[in-house]
């Protein structure tokens, strides 16, 4: 199981780089100038193919729980790691956020929904910032949950407000195959977070969380093909780096059932 982790992790990468692919011909081949949709085979391919990530994500983690593999549910224990790489890539991370926050406060100050956009901001600095010491986090002998738990439901919050931001950018789009890919980023993203967020408050279903961060780090890639802003299109990287590295940490900390061993107690009647 000593590869599953980076292999795994680059399965979800490879998956996202592919989708980015697909969307790209859909926004080129499938829109017409005015922004409609034209009858085109993308609209059931690119559904299609998020549909088969799914599906073969959640395939991979019933092949390691057949093996007898788990996650374990305690916050340090799940997210534990020892590697420099893992924690340069965290603050990498987190940097990407925080940087795409500043860009977005800055370029943001004449849109409609300016207010929106800038508290976005606020919440990706802090996410940005707390991602590293999430994970810095789980070295500690005992963690501390008045510190974790806000940390880790910041990323959610801002999710929430890109969800409702979506909505109000796009409340009289009659085009939802234009806007549904970046309304399902934001969904399957907060639900990733929110999973990732049950370890810290004691509630967590690993398997489901790593379903969770999986799918939604392709997502996070795949939307990257959508026009948007650069610190917005930051935000989205930095999420989908995020996500990869959770998985890739989930996956080293797996560990094994032991086998029952059944004793049969004698009664005495085998000697008669």
């Amino acid at each position: 199981m000593r590869k599953k982790p980076l292999e795994l992790s680059l399965y979800v990468a490879g998956a996202g780089a592919f989708g980015v692919f697909l969307r790209w011909l859909e926004n080129q081949l499938a829109f017409n100038e005015e922004g409609l949709a034209d009858p085109s085979a993308f609209h059931v391919i690119v559904p299609l193919f998020l549909v088969t990530c799914l599906v073969v994500f959640w395939r991979f983690l019933e092949k390691i729980e057949a093996k007898r593999y788990f996650i374990p549910e305690e916050f340090a224990k799940a997210l534990v790691s020892e590697h420099k790489l893992h924690e340069l890539l965290s603050y990498a991370a987190g940097g990407v956020m925080a940087l795409g926050a500043l860009l977005l406060f800055s370029k943001s100050e004449t849109d409609t929904f300016v207010v929106m956009l800038r508290l976005m901001s606020a919440l990706a600095l802090l996410s940005g910032i707390a991602f590293p010491l999430v994970l810095r986090e789980a070295k500690r002998e005992r963690a501390r949950p008045g510190l974790l738990c806000p940390m880790m439901l910041l990323p959610l919050l801002l999710y929430a407000v890109w969800l409702i931001l979506s909505y109000r950018k796009n409340a009289i789009n009659s085009v939802p195959l234009a806007y549904g890919l970046e309304m399902l980023t934001a969904m399957a993203s907060m639900v990733a977070y929110f999973s990732m967020a049950g370890f810290a408050f004691g509630g967590v279903k690993p398997k489901q969380a790593l379903l969770a961060v999986m799918f939604s780090g392709s997502l996070c890639i795949m939307s990257l093909a959508d026009p948007r802003y650069l610190g917005l299109e930051m935000i989205l990287l930095s999420s989908a780096g995020q996500m990869l590295l959770y998985t890739w940490i989930l996956l080293q900390n797996l560990q094994k059932k032991e086998r029952r061993v059944v004793v049969k107690k004698d009664d005495g009647f085998e000697h008669l």
